[in-house]
């Protein structure tokens, strides 16, 4: 044990490598967002709800398009994904591949319907194609959802920033909220699209340079995919159809088109920002470069998980006890590399917080209009509020949420397993979402009592499945130990550690143990969301087919995705039309009398 307190001694002296110029360059990513907000704020003043929520509808692709990418690759992305290829392998690549097909599924179903809506609040649609009582639910398991999500955010990267600096989370944690609080309130989503370009920039040049020396410093690609071999990191196309089964290509690729389906195709946040470009082309375009930027982030951040493997795979830094969690892995492997090379580490510390704040300020103005939208503008219909009015209590809306946000981290950190538990919770509510809003698009004969105890269903049963399988982890009985990890060549000065291996398992897929748990609590985390779903359709149809079906005739065609209208009944002619009609049918009479 006096060895390994060496060890932990010795390589966590990294600390001492974060300087002045580290802490400049986090210093200025902050400085630039909140400048960012203060001049649209103050010079391009928000004061109308089309401003404040959907930037007038006038921002350009290219700053949308990233904004959408940074919006959606958090903290826990860039440290979580090089920790999970780490530790189990490239299997999880294959969600690259399924953002491809979601991308297609949005662009030829679920734009075509948003977009020519021009929607405040994408919870509208379904009071449009329900009743209030649905749109209230949806609007309440979405702002819930955020609320418990954002301070998880919040608290990975500060969480890092403690990792590399010693700072406390209870210092830095608030300090990115308050930022993020600043320029969110005072420019909208104006703001938020251009902080998230801005902070765009720097998570991309972070992960390459980080990747750039991760190379170097191995010897070559060809070095850090033999070690990959060795160690059986590469895995891409384990075929096992067993559901039970940790990660599997079908378990990732079938599971992760809910998952990007909950993230693009039925996120008010990122239908706020398809409608804030001009054209339906225009926003078609934004999910086309939303693709190729989530499969180079996805590439990226696996190919350093290798790398990160390549350094570490004969001392393992979480069996040496150097670190005492896989989300520091990353961080702790920047130290290293990046020792040599000023100011690498604070750039890359700046992308992780950038990711951070670009999620949490897009998730803000989201909860923001949808508690206005939804909870609010309600009260004032018979005495609407000014658009001046409903600009300011927004942003008090906002200022309320991140204060709270910011108090939550503090529970979050003391509870310690509420992470996971709040990760569970978000894929809980993903299932009733997606259910929610791809039954009133594709499925038109569905009514709002289906629809609603769809919903509901779907999160009681899901709520289920997933206490159950949490409780069955912290028991123990349910585990998922790693691919094979050592520390037998970690140095301590001269000496070798003769520590036994960690963890031995070298064949294919990720073994689970499942001592006396149940086997729906066995079901791979990957199809959470997708069974969520399926549990609401099932029951949206039964209770549909119990009640009255929805009428066609009364429905707007609208309100249905260009495939399925074709089962709608033709609409009755207008009597401009029919006026027209007639008239073109009597000059036919005539000619023919003739």
């Amino acid at each position: 044990m006096d060895v390994i307190n060496s060890t932990v001694s010795t390589l966590t002296s990294g600390h001492s490598h974060f300087g002045l110029v580290e802490y400049s360059i986090f210093a200025s990513l902050l400085a630039l967002s909140a400048l960012i907000g203060l001049y649209i704020g103050c010079f391009q003043r928000q004061n109308t709800v089309s401003d404040y929520l959907l930037g007038g509808k006038k921002m350009g692709i290219i700053p949308v398009a990233l904004s959408n990418v940074a919006s959606h690759v958090s903290g826990i992305t860039l440290l979580g994904v090089p920790a999970e290829i780490y530790l189990f392998g490239t299997q999880y690549y294959v969600i690259a591949f399924s953002i491809i097909g979601v991308t297609f599924m949005i662009i030829y179903c679920y734009l075509p319907v948003f977009h020519p809506l021009q929607l405040n609040s994408a919870f509208q649609y379904l009071e449009m194609r329900f009743n209030s009582k649905v749109r209230t639910l949806g609007s309440f398991i979405f702002a819930v959802s955020l609320i418990v999500y954002i301070p998880i955010v919040i608290y990975v990267p500060s969480l890092a920033f403690n990792q590399v600096t010693g700072a406390s989370v209870h210092v830095i944690a608030p300090i990115i909220c308050i930022v993020c609080i600043f320029y969110t309130t005072l420019g909208g989503l104006k703001a938020v699209v251009w902080t998230d370009a801005l902070q765009s920039v720097f998570i991309a040049v972070s992960i390459i340079s980080v990747t750039i020396l991760g190379v170097r410093d191995v010897g070559g690609f060809n070095e850090v995919f033999r070690i990959a071999e060795a160690g059986h990191r590469l895995e891409l196309f384990n075929f096992n159809p067993d559901p039970l089964a940790r990660n599997t290509f079908w378990t990732v690729f079938a599971g992760t088109h809910f998952f990007w389906l909950s993230n693009f195709a039925v996120n008010p946040g990122a239908t706020q920002k398809f409608i804030c470009v001009p054209t339906l082309r225009g926003a078609k375009i934004v999910m086309m470069i939303t693709c190729v930027c989530i499969i180079g982030v996805t590439s990226l951040t696996s190919f350093i998980g290798l790398l990160m493997y390549a350094k570490y795979h004969d001392c393992d830094p979480i069996t040496s006890k150097v670190i005492e969690k896989s989300g520091q892995m990353l961080p702790y492997y920047v130290m290293e590399v990046a020792k040599n090379v000023p100011g690498l580490s604070g750039l890359f510390i700046s992308g992780v917080v950038s990711a951070a704040l670009s999620t949490m300020s897009a998730s803000l103005n989201t909860v923001a209009g949808t508690l206005y939208e939804d909870f609010v503008a309600p009260f004032y219909k018979k005495s609407p509020k000014s658009d001046a009015t409903a600009s300011l209590v927004m942003k008090a809306i906002v200022l309320v949420v991140g204060t709270c946000c910011v108090l939550l981290i503090f529970i979050v950190e003391k509870l310690g397993g509420i992470m996971q538990m709040a990760i569970s919770v978000t894929s809980i509510t993903h299932g009733a979402m997606i259910y929610i809003f791809s039954v009133g698009i594709f499925f038109p004969w569905v009514n709002s009592k289906g629809a609603l105890w769809g919903a509901v269903a779907s999160l009681v049963s899901m709520t289920w499945v997933v206490a159950g399988s949490q409780y069955y982890m912290v028991a123990g009985q349910l585990q998922f130990p790693s691919k094979i990890l050592s520390v037998d060549q970690c140095l301590v000065g001269s000496n070798v550690l003769n520590t036994t291996v960690a963890s031995s398992y070298a064949g294919i897929g990720s073994p689970v143990i499942a001592e006396g748990v149940p086997p729906l609590y066995q079901l791979s985390y990957m199809y959470f969301s997708g069974l969520g779903a399926l549990v609401g359709l099932l029951v949206g149809l039964t209770v549909t087919c119990l009640t009255q079906s929805q009428p066609l005739e009364l429905l707007d065609p609208r309100l249905i995705t260009p495939c399925m209208r074709r089962f709608l009944p033709a609409p009755a002619p207008a009597p401009e039309e029919l006026k027209l009609i007639q008239e073109k049918n009597s000059v036919k009479i005539v000619i023919n009398g003739v």
